[in-house]
């Protein structure tokens, strides 16, 4: 009698098992899954950021560009401003310091 309750909890067992065992498999798969899902959003994540600090880096460049051409204008309409040219007779005048000697 004994041996027949022992073969009656093994049978229980080993029907109860596979089921157990699939349920852990899905478990499994799901951890699995929800891993992949995230370290894919993570990956695309970081692209986008990369994305957006290589625009905003560009675009930094292109303001600093710009300021710098701005720069550049101002200070040569500054310096024509300030020292304008000569008159065509002041230059020949002063160049022609050379000339005077015979």
């Amino acid at each position: 009698m004994k041996s027949h309750a022992i073969i009656r909890v093994a049978l229980v067992i080993a029907m109860v098992s596979p089921a157990g065992f699939v349920t852990i498999g899905s478990t499994e798969d799901r951890d699995r899954d929800r891993d992949q899902l995230k370290t894919q959003q993570q990956l695309q994540d970081k692209l986008q950021t990369q994305d957006q600090l290589h625009k905003e880096l560009k675009d930094k460049d292109q303001l600093q560009e710009r300021e710098r051409t701005r720069e550049r204008e101002w200070a040569r309409e500054h310096m024509q401003t300030e020292r304008p040219e000569k008159p065509q007779y002041e230059r020949t005048e002063h160049g022609g310091g050379g000339g005077g000697r015979h």
